[in-house]
């Protein structure tokens, strides 16, 4: 569970830490290995018995349990992960120190290590806890030679600088490398407003807002779409067009407010009682259009009745209580019906409804 929790980036610089310091182990061994090859024979300081204990077999022993310790921690206690490889790189650097051979005058450069690893993570608080424990290495180092000569004060004082160089160079890596991610941040934001801004666009150019219907446009790419599908994959379609009876007298009225009303009414209803794979349309003006999509004829015009009649029963309550009615011309779609066709014969149905009294359907 904790797992899932962390960060996937920060799961991915843990890991790549790990791997680096089982790298430094593995340099670190096969130098020690070429100082015994180099320097045997009797030119070690120390006996080749106890270079091997104390300089290899102690050291690496204590780092090898410690790597194993942090590698626990990523695979059981991995939120634990990060504060735990800061804190390994000092004891990490610190062993390696105790360790080597006082002859070598590196040591105190294998501290730059905790530095590095605190960059990594661009925190000021780790550079800052790493760079305070530094100092106290470098106050106790200072305060032990008593008897330093100017070589040995040059040196100290460069390694101060040194010092002091990577840790302000560190905060400035760290400060450009949150103005990186915070730019990130905001491209990322404003690429994903723009992502927004188009989506809603792109609605805004499909859709009639005032009934929430598709528009003229998308009715006849959609239907455009679906007969050219109808070659490949033929499948019962059948166009409903519909018509509010006498709309004008409604605005004339009542006014063109109340003819929204009226207008949103209807498109309530048609979405009501159509299906999920039917297609519904604001055509333009008080005229609707319906796409009844993988049903018998009998079935959607069944549908369509029940819409006509919900209209018809139900009052308007800003028109006092009066009803309004529609008219429905429909086309049963024919496999060489084209888009023009098919239309005209939904609309040539509609004006014979109209005709003929209204609030009825009638096909062609």
């Amino acid at each position: 569970m904790q797992s899932l929790l962390q960060n996937p980036r920060e799961k991915y610089w843990n890991r790549m830490l790990l791997n680096a310091f089982w790298v430094t182990l593995l340099v670190y061994f096969a130098s020690q290995l070429l100082v015994l090859m180099v320097m045997g024979n009797g030119r070690l300081l120390i006996s080749e018995r106890e270079y091997i204990h104390i300089r290899m077999v102690l050291p690496d022993s204590m780092i090898l349990v410690l790597l194993l310790l942090l590698e626990g921690i990523y695979r059981w206690k991995p939120t634990f992960s990060e504060i735990s490889i800061i804190a390994a790189s000092h004891v990490y650097a610190m062993i390696i120190i105790l360790h080597i051979s006082s002859e070598v005058t590196v040591e105190p450069f294998i501290l730059l290590i905790p530095l590095l690893v605190s960059m990594i993570y661009l925190k000021s608080c780790y550079l800052i806890g790493s760079s305070v424990i530094c100092l106290i290495y470098l106050a106790v180092l200072f305060g032990s030679g008593a008897n330093y000569n100017y070589i040995e004060y040059t040196e100290n004082i460069i390694i101060i600088t040194i010092f002091a160089g990577t840790s302000l160079a560190g905060f400035a890596i760290i400060g450009r490398g949150r103005d990186l991610i915070q730019s990130l941040e905001n491209s990322e934001k404003s690429e994903q407003d723009l992502r927004i801004q188009n989506i809603i666009m792109d609605r805004l150019s499909k859709i009639d807002p005032l009934t929430d219907l598709y528009n003229h446009k998308t009715f006849h790419e959609y239907l455009g779409w679906l007969i050219e599908h109808q070659q490949s994959n033929p499948f019962p379609m059948q166009l409903a067009v519909l018509d509010i009876d006498n709309f004008k007298q409604v605005n004339d009225r009542f006014g063109h407010w109340v003819g929204d009303i009226v207008l949103k009414h209807v498109a309530a209803v048609v979405l009501k009682h159509i299906c999920t794979d039917d297609f519904a349309a604001r055509y333009g003006g008080e005229e609707f259009v319906v796409i009844l999509n993988a049903k018998p004829f009998e079935s959607s015009r069944e549908i369509m009745e029940k819409i006509r009649a919900e209209i018809a029963a139900h009052p308007i309550e800003v028109m006092g209580g009066q009803v309004i009615t529609v008219s429905i011309g429909m086309h049963d779609f024919a496999g060489a019906d084209s888009k023009s066709y098919v239309f005209q014969k939904a609309d040539d149905a509609l004006y014979q409804a109209k005709k003929s009294g209204k609030n009825r359907i009638i096909t062609l």
